[in-house]
């Protein structure tokens, strides 16, 4: 398949509701999602990332605003947001570089995801042209009980990519644990690249992460603010997976050594 561009990767991922006008989420579910985290009502929404509470919402939202491009006028609580899909773009190639500089180290790199609905295939994808770049993809912990929930709760890994699972079902997670626990001993992975609680608490960890991040979680937003050694791609986590592709081509173009066209 030829190199795609990044206008037509831009288009793409636009019309495909991946970025651009963004609804998925209210930007009301976006602004209160702010508050709860800042205010400590909202654990999960931390994402294993410690010292958020002594923000102001203003603040946070600001940092949204550089990443995605939505508005900053935290008394906006009308429709939906928009992220501005150059932003994302050109955060997906500059993602791209990172693990190509990392696969050319033969760094080891642990991906895993909360939703497994939405970005299973964009990581598989990803991870499979790591690999064909030099990189090694590492999982830990395979079959485990984790023991965080009630009931069995381990990791369960396909193509490479790690999920929250309950014996046979794959869950949806905003949570820190899962990595927490993956994470209790060395060694680490030299690197991360993933979502919600996966992404938060290997940042929180000092790992070196890629992490994709949606309108509502700000938590990421803050680590990149405070110069944590973490990218951030802004992105819908939780489309139909086949309309990632753009963004996957983009990373195996990247990845395979082809600079994408304007």
């Amino acid at each position: 398949m030829p190199p795609i561009s990044l206008s037509d990767a831009r288009e793409a991922l636009v019309a495909a509701g991946i970025t651009g006008p963004h609804q998925s989420h209210t930007r009301r579910n976006a602004l209160m999602k702010i508050r709860a985290m800042v205010s400590g009502e909202d654990e999960e929404s931390r994402f294993g990332l410690s010292g958020l509470t002594t923000y102001e919402p203003r603040d946070v939202l600001g940092f949204m605003a550089e990443l995605t491009g939505c508005s900053d006028d935290i008394d906006d609580f009308s429709g939906y947001d928009v992220m501005d899909p150059t932003k994302t773009v050109e955060a997906i190639v500059a993602g791209a570089q990172r693990l190509k500089a990392e696969a050319g180290k033969g760094s080891t790199l642990l991906c895993c995801t909360g939703h497994p609905t939405g970005m299973l295939e964009h990581y598989i994808r990803v991870l499979d042209a790591y690999r064909s770049a030099g990189g090694k993809v590492v999982v830990l912990h395979e079959d485990a009980d984790l023991g965080i929930r009630r009931k069995h709760s381990e990791i369960r890994y396909v193509g490479g990519v790690g999920m929250l699972a309950d014996w046979g079902q794959l869950m949806h997670t905003h949570s820190s644990e899962p990595m927490e626990a993956l994470l209790e001993a060395e060694p680490y992975p030299d690197f991360v690249f993933g979502d919600h609680g996966f992404a938060g608490a290997a940042i929180e960890r000092g790992i070196p992460t890629l992490a994709v991040m949606d309108i509502n979680d700000p938590a990421l937003a803050v680590a990149w603010a405070e110069g944590k050694d973490v990218a951030i791609v802004p992105m819908d986590d939780n489309r139909p997976p086949r309309l990632y592709e753009p963004s996957w081509r983009l990373f195996e173009d990247v990845l395979g050594g082809t600079d994408p066209d304007t």
